[in-house]
């Protein structure tokens, strides 16, 4: 499972025009070219004089030959599966998977193994980098660095800290295996709920400059992680920063007259604490009107305001006939 970004193709299109170009300036006139044979491409294929366009797909193929082609960039999101040297090799055709330079068997011990790409590169494509590989992460949570070519190594450095995992596709048991990232999530659905109370509040720049440090991505639908953010999780990191953000948030709100009158009060208990939809812990919301009531009092019954609303509209559907009856009289 893969996502592949397409740099190759549009990178041999302007090689192909740039070769297309040269080849015009360099062309004999018409009567010289008389008689001649075109070049052969790479796999012997004869083209006839005219078509130039042709010779130069045939000449230039993809990238690579019909036994070998440099690694694509993409994100691998699973291990690669354990496989005998020579076999892999075998497959490889008996060429380096980065440049493509012929092995002989007897030399392929000298081969240097990419866990990423599951693949073997010669000492010139391989010098022996390590990385944290992805797939290792989402199946295991496994952090360890291992071998990767000089490819795989640059690719995985340049998407270390993009978004580009979503647990709820990739990784789903991670959420049960890691506690603490139960935690941030738990942490962030109550940040989105407070950062929206503030960001209605004039008096909140200070608090909502704080939320800054933290990438934006993560209070973002849906929610993506970045390597990067995943060994934060790892290290306690990135629970420690939501945690004390979530506390200066609920400071600011608990003294703050502009946010504690967005609030609600409990209309079952009718109790003085004001409670707010962020607070996951106490606040249940109802579904249909959002209103916020404690969750111990909400258990089994029906939304007052909701009632509310329903009788009032009964009462509107039986006035209205009533009404227009006694006008025609």
């Amino acid at each position: 499972m893969c996502i592949m970004w397409c740099f190759a193709s549009s990178a041999e299109w302007l090689a192909q025009q740039l070769v297309l170009e040269f080849k015009r300036k360099w062309l004999p006139s018409h009567v010289h070219r008389r008689g001649r044979q075109s070049l052969r491409s790479t796999g012997g294929v004869e083209v006839k004089t005219g078509s130039l366009t042709e010779e130069i797909r045939l000449r230039t193929r993809m990238r690579g030959t019909l036994n070998w082609a440099p690694p694509s960039f993409q994100i691998i999101f699973s291990i690669q599966p354990q496989q005998r040297r020579s076999e892999v090799v075998a497959l490889q055709h008996y060429l380096c998977a980065g440049c493509g330079t012929e092995v002989e068997p007897r030399y392929i011990k000298k081969l240097r193994h990419c866990e990423y790409l599951g693949r073997y590169f010669c000492d010139c494509c391989h010098s022996g980098s390590e990385a944290v590989i992805p797939g290792r992460v989402l199946s295991n949570w496994d952090f360890s660095r291992y071998s990767v070519s000089d490819f795989s190594k640059q690719l995985l450095d340049s998407v270390w800290s993009q978004p580009l995992f979503d647990l709820s596709s990739v990784g789903k048991a991670l959420w049960s295996k890691v506690k603490d990232l139960d935690r941030f999530r738990e942490l962030r659905e109550q940040l989105i709920g407070i950062r929206k109370l503030l960001k209605a509040c004039r008096l909140s720049e200070r608090v909502l400059a704080e939320f800054e440090p933290l990438p934006a991505h993560l209070l973002d639908e849906p929610l993506l992680f970045s390597m990067e953010d995943l060994y934060r999780v790892k290290k306690g990191q990135l629970v420690a920063q939501a945690r004390a953000l979530l506390t200066a948030a609920v400071e600011h709100v608990d003294n703050c007259e502009l946010c504690r009158g967005r609030g609600f009060i409990c209309e079952f208990c009718r109790a003085k604490d004001i409670i707010f939809p962020f607070q996951k812990d106490k606040c249940q919301r109802c579904p249909v009107c959002k209103t916020c009531f404690h969750k111990d009092c909400f258990l089994g019954k029906r939304c007052p305001k909701c009632t509310r609303i329903h009788a009032t509209r009964t009462e509107i559907c039986c006035w209205e006939p009533l009404h227009l009856s006694g006008m025609s009289s």
